[in-house]
C-alpha cells in the first residue's frame, strides 16, 4: 500500500476506542480491531502471578525467571542453549477460527539465528516442531513467519529496535493470519489449519514477555485480508535528501496559516500543490526556507503533497489533508484518551496508595502515573471543557474503568467530565496540600455550574470546603516531587521565586487560580472574596515589574509551565481590567515582539535565545545533555493565543497566530528531524490520522509506563537537530509525560477559544446587534467541532432573555459538510423575548465562554419598522398625519391611521382599524377584527378568523385572509 493510498483509506477520523494489552497488575484487555465487534475472552494472564498457569514445553520451567519491576513480565535466556526454551499454558487454550492474540514481547540480546516466538494454532501432540504457527522476531532484524516453528513462510523488515518492548499481534480469520508489530502490519499469511492452543518461546536470544490476552472475534475484521502477500512491510523512510519538504504530516485547519519549510531550497524557488490525480491546485515560491499556501482554501480535504524544483532537485511533501478544525478532528479524542489511559492504578481507585511509591500502578505521581505536582492536569481537562463543551460532550468511553469512587457517574459521561471527576475525588481522598496540586482544585470550583448536570453537588462541598480552608495555609507535604525551588504553599502570597527548567514552579502561576478562588467566593456569598483578588493582583504586579522577557529562564525556559505567565496575566486582564496593574498590556506585548524575533527562522520556531534553539540542561529528571522540550513546543499556542487575544487589531497578534499554528505543525513533523512527537504516531490504534513518521523511539517502562498509551507525546527535535540536522538522529532524552500531554490539552483549549464566534444575523446574512420583536434571525457559531467530514456535525449554545434569564440550549447544525460555521433559527416569540428585551446568546463557559448580545426592537409591519407600538393590552393608537407604520400586538385596539400612506398591524385581539385618508394597507391579523379604509386607494386583509373588512372611498382591494404581517 502506498503512502497516498494509506492516506485516503485514512479519511475519516477513527472514533473507535481501543484497549491495548495492560502494562499493570490487572489483566490485559484486547479490543478487536475497527467495525469488528469484540468476542469472548479466552485467555489472559499479565504474569503477576509468575508462570503458575504456564507448563514448559522444552527445557524447565525454572529456566524462566518472573519481574515484578515497572510492570509483571517474564524472561528466558537462550543464548547458550543448543534448543530453545518453549512454554504453554496449562490448560490449553481453545482457538477458534477467528480470534485476536496480543502480547508484548522484548529482545535484549542475541547470538545466531535468534527467534522469539508465539505460537498459534498449536495442535496435539505439543511438540514445538510440528502443528503450530509462529510469529517470530528474528532478533530485531526482522519478522519472519513458519508453519511449523522449523519451515519459515516468509522472512522481512519489522519496526523493531534492541530493549524496547513492541507490541505483537496475531490476528486470524478467513484462514488469513495477519502479524502487527506496534500496529504496522508486517506479515499476512495463509493459515490453513484452525484450532489449538498458544505458546511462547526463545531460540538463541535472552527476550521477554509481558501479558498476553487472547479473544475471539465475532466477524471478519473491516480491512481485514483475503490472500496471503507474505513479509512486506518497509518503513517510512527518511526526507527527501536532495529537496526535503517538511509539512504537517497529518492536514493544515482550514482558515488558518499553512505552511511548510524548505531546508535546502532558495529565494524563489517555485512550489506547488498536487493534489491525488496530479492537478495543481496551489502554487507559489520559497522566501527564507518557507513555502507560504495559507490562501489554500480548497472544498475537497485531499490528500495533497507539496513538490519544489530548485538547484537542489525536485522534492516532494508526505501526502497532507486540509480541511475544517484538521487538528481538533484528528487531536480531541486522542487527548481525552491519553488522559484516561495513564491514571494511577489505571482507574481503580478502590486500590489507591497516596505517595507515588507504587512502580506498577502510580509512581511518583497523584492521580496519573509519574504526574508530579506540576502537570496541571485538572486545570487543562476545565480549560478544554470550558472553550468547546459540545466538542467534548461528544467523547465518551463506556469501557473505561472508574472502580470504587466515592460517587459514580454513569459510564455514558463525557470522559472529559469522569476525568474532571477523576482528578477532584484522587485529590481530596490524598488530601493534597501542594501549592499547585490546591491550584488544581480551584479549577473545579470555578467550573462547577458548568459540570453540574454530571456531577452530584457533594462532591463539588467537599472540595469547597476542603480547599477554602488550606488556601493560605503553608504546609505543603503532600505530594511533591523535583521541588527544588524554596517557597510555601501560602497562595495569598506573592511568590518572587522562578522554578527551573524542570517546570517545577513556573512564574505566574498562582494568578488565574486566585482569580477563580474570587469568582468562587464571590458566588458563595463570602466576606473574604476581596482577598483573592488582591493576591492575583499583588503577584501580577510583582510579574510585570520585575520578571524580563528578554530572559529565556522565566519564559521558554519554563518549558511546559511557560503558559502559566501570559495566561494569566491575560485573563486578569481581560475579567478584571480594573484590577490588572499598569502595565500588563505593554508586558505581554513585550513578550509578543520577543517571540517575533526569536521565530524569525526557517521553522516559524521560537528560539531559546540568540544561541540555543532549545533549552539547556537544567536540575532534575529527564534533563540529560540535551532536554526534553515537547511540553513547550505542544504548550506554546496557549500563552501566543492568549497574547494575540490581548493585543486585538495589532499585527503582532497576526504573527502570534502563525507562530502558534507552526509549533502545532512542529509536533506533527514539521520540523528537522521530519517526525511527529509520537513514537507510535503513524499507527492507527495509538496514534494520529495521517501520520507517516513517528518519533524516533518511546521511553520503555519508567515512572509513567506509557508505552501503549493513545496520544502520548514522546519526543521533540533537540538543539543539535536545528537549523537542518537530521542526520544527527535520535540524540538527548525522549519520554513521554502527563505533564507534556497537560501543556498540549491548555493549547487545544486556547486554539478553540480563539477561533469560536457567535453572531446574530439576519436573512441575508449581515451581523445584526438590533432585531424587531417577533421575527426569526439566525445564531452563526464558528468552533472547531467538525468531527466528521463527511456528515452534519451538531452544537448546542445558551440563550438567554436578559441579564438574570435562565440559559436555554439550542441546537445548530453544521451548514454543510467540511464547514466551520453552525446555525440555527433563534425564534424571539419561543423564547418570550418582547419589545426592549435583550438576548445573549454564547458558546463556552466561564472565561472561555464567547458571546453576542441583540436588542428587541419594534416588530415589523409588510416588512417595515414601526414608529407607532401598540402593548400587550387593549390600547387606542393613533397615527399623525403623515405616513405611519402602526403595530398594535395583542389585545382588542382600536387603530386610526388618519392622513398619509399607512401601514397598519393588528396584531393578535379583536381589533378595529381604520386607515383614514391615503393610499393605507390594512391587516387585522388574529381575531375578529374590522377593517375600514376610508378614502383613497386602500388593500385591506382581515387575517385569521371571522372578519368584517370594508375598503370605503378609492379604488380598494380587499381579502378576507391576505398576507402575514
Amino acid at each position: 500500500m502506498t503512502r497516498r493510498t494509506r492516506r485516503q483509506a485514512a479519511a475519516a477520523l477513527t472514533a473507535t476506542l481501543t484497549a491495548t494489552v495492560a502494562l499493570g497488575p490487572g489483566p490485559g484487555a484486547t479490543a478487536a480491531p475497527s467495525g469488528t465487534a469484540p468476542g469472548p475472552q479466552l485467555f489472559t494472564d499479565d504474569f503477576s502471578a509468575g508462570l503458575t498457569r504456564w507448563r514448559a514445553l522444552t527445557g524447565a520451567l525454572t529456566e524462566w525467571t518472573a519481574t515484578t519491576a515497572e510492570f509483571p513480565y517474564v524472561s528466558v535466556d537462550t543464548r547458550n542453549q543448543p534448543s530453545g526454551r518453549y512454554i504453554a499454558p496449562v490448560t490449553p487454550v481453545d482457538l477458534p477460527d477467528a480470534y485476536e492474540l496480543r502480547t508484548r514481547v522484548r529482545v535484549e540480546a542475541t547470538t545466531d539465528s535468534p527467534t522469539v516466538s508465539v505460537l498459534t494454532d498449536f495442535q496435539e501432540p505439543y511438540a514445538v516442531t510440528q502443528n503450530n504457527l509462529a510469529a517470530q522476531l528474528a532478533g530485531w532484524s526482522g519478522v519472519q513467519v513458519s508453519r511449523p516453528v522449523t519451515r519459515t513462510v516468509c522472512r522481512g523488515p519489522a519496526p523493531l529496535r534492541q530493549g524496547e518492548w513492541h507490541e505483537l499481534v496475531i490476528r486470524r480469520a478467513n484462514g488469513i493470519s495477519v502479524v502487527e508489530v506496534d500496529a504496522q502490519r508486517v506479515a499476512v499469511v495463509d493459515s490453513p489449519t484452525a484450532g489449538g492452543t498458544i505458546g511462547l518461546g526463545v531460540y538463541h536470544a535472552r527476550a521477554s514477555f509481558a501479558a498476553v490476552a487472547v479473544h475471539g472475534l465475532t466477524a471478519v475484521p473491516d480491512g481485514h485480508p483475503t490472500t496471503a502477500s507474505g513479509c512486506s512491510w518497509t518503513g517510512p523512510g527518511e526526507p527527501d535528501a536532495d529537496q526535503p519538504v517538511l509539512v504537517n504530516q497529518s492536514g493544515y485547519n482550514l482558515g488558518q496559516a499553512k505552511r511548510f519549510t524548505a531546508p535546502r531550497a532558495a529565494d524563489g524557488d517555485p512550489f506547488r500543490v498536487v493534489d491525488a490525480a496530479g492537478t495543481v491546485r496551489h502554487s507559489g515560491t520559497v522566501r527564507g526556507q518557507v513555502g507560504d499556501f495559507t490562501g489554500f482554501e480548497p472544498a475537497d480535504a485531499g490528500p495533497y503533497t507539496v513538490v519544489v524544483d530548485g538547484a537542489a532537485g525536485t522534492g516532494e511533501s508526505v501526502p497532507f489533508g486540509v480541511g475544517a478544525d484538521w487538528i481538533e478532528r484528528v487531536s480531541y479524542r486522542r487527548a481525552v484518551q491519553f488522559m484516561t489511559d495513564v491514571r494511577c492504578y489505571y482507574g481503580d481507585f478502590s486500590r489507591m496508595v497516596h505517595g507515588g511509591t507504587d512502580p506498577q500502578n502510580c509512581y511518583l505521581g497523584v492521580g496519573w502515573r509519574d504526574s508530579h505536582q506540576m502537570s496541571f492536569e485538572l486545570p487543562a481537562l476545565v480549560d478544554m471543557y470550558l472553550a468547546n463543551p459540545s466538542a467534548f460532550a461528544q467523547i465518551t468511553d463506556p469501557d473505561a474503568r472508574y472502580v470504587g469512587l466515592p460517587v459514580q457517574l454513569p459510564a455514558d459521561t463525557p470522559e472529559i467530565v469522569r476525568l474532571i471527576h477523576w482528578a477532584v475525588e484522587v485529590y481530596l481522598d490524598g488530601r493534597v496540600n501542594h501549592t499547585l496540586l490546591k491550584e488544581q482544585l480551584a479549577a473545579f470550583l470555578y467550573a462547577y455550574p458548568y459540570l453540574a448536570r454530571y456531577v452530584p453537588r457533594e462532591v463539588y462541598e467537599r472540595a469547597r470546603d476542603y480547599l477554602f480552608g488550606i488556601w493560605d495555609d503553608p504546609a505543603k507535604d503532600r505530594f511533591a516531587w523535583y521541588d527544588t525551588t524554596p517557597h510555601t504553599a501560602d497562595l495569598l502570597q506573592v511568590y518572587t521565586q522562578v522554578g527551573s527548567g524542570k517546570g517545577e514552579l513556573p512564574p505566574g502561576h498562582s494568578v488565574w487560580p486566585n482569580v477563580m478562588m474570587y469568582e468562587v467566593a464571590t458566588r458563595e456569598g463570602r466576606a473574604d472574596a476581596d482577598r483573592y483578588l488582591a493576591a492575583a493582583r499583588a503577584q501580577a504586579a510583582w510579574l510585570v515589574e520585575h520578571l524580563d522577557v528578554t530572559d529565556p529562564t522565566v519564559t521558554k525556559g519554563q518549558r511546559q509551565g511557560e503558559y502559566h505567565l501570559v495566561t494569566g496575566l491575560a485573563r486578569l486582564l481581560e475579567q478584571h481590567p480594573d484590577q490588572a496593574p499598569s502595565g500588563t498590556r505593554e508586558f505581554i506585548r513585550d513578550w509578543a515582539e520577543v517571540v517575533a524575533e526569536r521565530s524569525d527562522n526557517l521553522w516559524d520556531f521560537r528560539r531559546y535565545s540568540a544561541d540555543r534553539w532549545t533549552i539547556p540542561p537544567f536540575t532534575g529528571g529527564g534533563s540529560a545533555s540535551d532536554p526534553n522540550e515537547t511540553g513547550n513546543v505542544a504548550g506554546f499556542a496557549a500563552p501566543a493565543l492568549a497574547a494575540a487575544r490581548v493585543l486585538g487589531d495589532d499585527p503582532l497578534a497576526a504573527r502570534l497566530r502563525q507562530v502558534a499554528v507552526a509549533h502545532v505543525d512542529n509536533i506533527f513533523g514539521r520540523n528537522p528531524t521530519g517526525r511527529h512527537a509520537s513514537y507510535r504516531g503513524p499507527t492507527e490504534q495509538w496514534g494520529f490520522e495521517g501520520v507517516e513518521r513517528g518519533w524516533y523511539s518511546e521511553f520503555q517502562g519508567g515512572a509513567g509506563r506509557l508505552q501503549g498509551s493513545r496520544g502520548v507525546l514522546d519526543g521533540s527535535p533537540k538543539n543539535g537537530h536545528y537549523p537542518y540536522h537530521p542526520e544527527v538522529g535520535n540524540i538527548g532524552h525522549s519520554e513521554g509525560w502527563v505533564t507534556v500531554n497537560s501543556a498540549w490539552n491548555e493549547a487545544l483549549a486556547w486554539r478553540a477559544v480563539d477561533v469560536t464566534q457567535v453572531r446574530v444575523v439576519d436573512a441575508a446574512g449581515a451581523v445584526v446587534d438590533r432585531v424587531p420583536e417577533g421575527t426569526r434571525p439566525a445564531v452563526r457559531l464558528t468552533a472547531p467541532l467538525n468531527f466528521d467530514p463527511t456528515a452534519l456535525d451538531r452544537a448546542e449554545v445558551q440563550v438567554r432573555v436578559g441579564e438574570d434569564g435562565i440559559p436555554r440550549r439550542l441546537a445548530v447544525v453544521q451548514d454543510g459538510p467540511n464547514a466551520t460555521t453552525y446555525r440555527a433559527e433563534l425564534d424571539l416569540a419561543a423564547i418570550g423575548a418582547r419589545l426592549g428585551d435583550t438576548v445573549t446568546v454564547s458558546y463556552g463557559y466561564g472565561y472561555f465562554a464567547q458571546e453576542t448580545t441583540v436588542t428587541v426592537t419594534a416588530p415589523l409591519c409588510q416588512g417595515l419598522p414601526a414608529t407607532v407600538v401598540g402593548t400587550d393590552g387593549a390600547d387606542r393608537l393613533v397615527g399623525t398625519a403623515g405616513d405611519d407604520v402602526i403595530v398594535g400586538r395583542a389585545g382588542d385596539d382600536v387603530i386610526a391611521g388618519r392622513g398619509g400612506d399607512d401601514v397598519i398591524c393588528g396584531g393578535d385581539g379583536a381589533d378595529r382599524l381604520a386607515g383614514g385618508p391615503g393610499d393605507d394597507v390594512l391587516l387585522g391579523g388574529a381575531g375578529p377584527d374590522v377593517v375600514a379604509g376610508g378614502p383613497g386607494d386602500d388593500r385591506l386583509y382581515g387575517g385569521a378568523d371571522e372578519d368584517v373588512v370594508a375598503g370605503g372611498a378609492g379604488s380598494d382591494v380587499t381579502d378576507q385572509a391576505g398576507p402575514e404581517a
